[in-house]
């Protein structure tokens, strides 16, 4: 072979490599083409190379065929050929290879891999270790073939994604049949031409009762696909489900919402703790998560920045599931003071020890509400942060026998001043008060003397009065005076 530029350009990137031992071959954006695998593969010795990266390099088949015979990368783990010219030739190269017996992870995306090559990875007898396939921006399901490969789906195979090509009912019906799809555990169909007939067969299919991902957005789903798929009784393993963009009207978008829920449910439930933080249930997810009968043993349920307001909260209130709840978070959801009154009202949070409802737009009237409530007696601590709670707010809690279990109390950035300072203090409902946090407030030296002069939150172990309006000479008295000396934590 005449050495040219190509061949320079991998000789000295490969002696670099060698040199130090590194595992990982990185020629991504290098455009070696053929003639440059070829040279790679024939040249040196690779057995010190896992992970073998060749994406946009311009190759066809003929190089990967070169590739597929080189026996000194018999140690490859992880091979990356992303944006080429790679068509079945190729993936049958890779599938036959009696050297890639440790490969792990193949990623093809945009190549022009068909049924016949996609299928050879899937089934080949030599990729026993394959666990990580990607064909997403390939020809899948573009022609039909004639005849399917036999035998099993390599075992270790639980992640294909297939996304972006042109899979239909036809392609899926037909690949379920040869059992393609047996082992995986992630399966991504979305963007592609599936409709009622490929999603019934999915919904159908005792193949996937391992299933625990099933990604089908933007395909052309319609009701009756979109209601199979719901109410599957062999997709119980689903932990991630998305349909987002199909064909579906809101009866069925509800059915799968509940679906949805209980997915969420069971991936995120440890013990009695359940986080679905971050989770865009919104109102008709709350309504959802109320009628779930998972809910009977969680005790702590986190529900920040889920995009409901109080109308979510009212379904969660008439829950007959939630008996033990004790800790509730809320922070991060429009509520606002209807929210508080709903919460107030129910029996349902009449167990609560924990309340989160920062940054939840609640005002004076909301706080009142918790106030005066008849069944949030046992609240040890509450978080009211980032609210517009101000004096009057401030008043109503220190006023109130329903916090006389108190022994946390968050009121940060709540607009209050010394005047709310003084109702605290004076306050023979915080007694058992330990934990107080009043920092970026309007709080001033005034605020300090009445703490200073007054006896009372004897229990109090640690304070927050961080971002306030002190001058230096406040915060030396802060740091000198004895009734601070005792606390475990001042932070000013």
């Amino acid at each position: 072979m005449n050495t040219n530029k190509s061949d320079l350009h991998v000789v000295e990137l490969l002696a670099r490599s060698t040199t130090t031992g590194n595992s990982c071959l990185d020629f991504s954006y290098e455009r070696l083409g053929d003639t440059g695998v070829l040279f790679l593969a024939r040249m040196k010795d690779l057995s010190h190379v896992t992970q073998l990266n060749l994406s946009w390099n311009e190759l066809t088949s003929k190089g990967v065929e070169a590739l597929a015979k080189c026996k000194s990368l018999s140690s490859l783990t992880t091979l990356i050929l992303d944006s080429n010219d790679i068509g079945d030739e190729g993936a049958l190269a890779i599938a036959s290879s009696k050297n890639f017996g440790n490969l792990k992870v193949l990623t093809l995306t945009k190549n022009r891999v068909g049924d016949e090559g996609a299928l050879a990875l899937i089934k080949s007898s030599c990729l026993t270790q394959l666990s990580t396939l990607d064909l997403e921006l390939n020809q899948v399901g573009r022609d039909e073939l004639a005849k399917f490969p036999d035998g099993t789906a390599v075992s270790s195979l639980s992640h294909l994604n297939l996304r972006r090509n042109e899979i239909g009912d036809d392609t899926v019906l037909n690949w379920l049949q040869t059992g393609a799809f047996v082992p995986t555990k992630r399966l991504n169909l979305g963007w592609n031409k599936i409709k009622n007939k490929g999603a019934e067969a999915l919904a159908k299919s005792p193949m996937l009762s391992g299933l625990e991902q099933l990604i089908l957005d933007s395909n052309s789903i319609g009701n009756e696909g979109a209601g199979a798929i719901a109410q599957s009784k062999y997709l119980e393993s689903l932990m991630v489900l998305e349909l987002h963009d199909n064909n579906y009207n809101q009866s069925t978008a509800k059915v799968l919402m509940d679906l949805r829920v209980r997915i969420l449910i069971k991936s995120h439930l440890k013990g009695s703790e359940l986080n679905l933080n971050g989770k865009q249930l919104k109102n008709q997810g709350l309504k959802a998560l109320a009628q779930s009968d998972l809910l009977s043993k969680v005790e702590t349920l986190s529900l920040r920045n889920n995009h409901f307001d109080y109308a979510g909260l009212e379904a969660l209130a008439q829950s007959k599931h939630l008996s033990s709840l004790k800790s509730l978070n809320l922070m991060d959801n429009a509520i606002v003071n209807k929210g508080a009154i709903i919460l107030a009202e129910s029996e349902v949070f009449s167990g609560l020890k924990n309340l989160n409802i920062e940054n939840c737009s609640v005002m004076p009237a909301g706080i009142l509400a918790l106030a005066q409530s008849s069944s949030l007696k046992n609240l040890e601590k509450i978080i009211l942060n980032k609210n517009d709670i101000k004096d009057k707010g401030m008043q109503y809690l220190a006023a109130s026998k329903n916090f006389t279990k108190l022994k946390s109390l968050k009121a940060g950035d709540v607009s209050i001043s010394d005047l709310a300072v003084r109702m605290l203090v004076l306050s023979q409902n915080l007694k058992n008060l330990e934990e107080l946090h009043l920092n970026g407030n309007s709080i001033t030296r005034d605020g300090l003397t009445i703490f200073y002069e007054t006896p009372n939150l004897c229990a109090l172990k640690k304070i927050d009065l961080r971002r306030n309006k002190f001058l230096y000479e406040d915060c030396i008295f802060l740091s000198d005076s004895p009734r601070f000396k005792n606390l475990e934590v001042v932070r000013f």
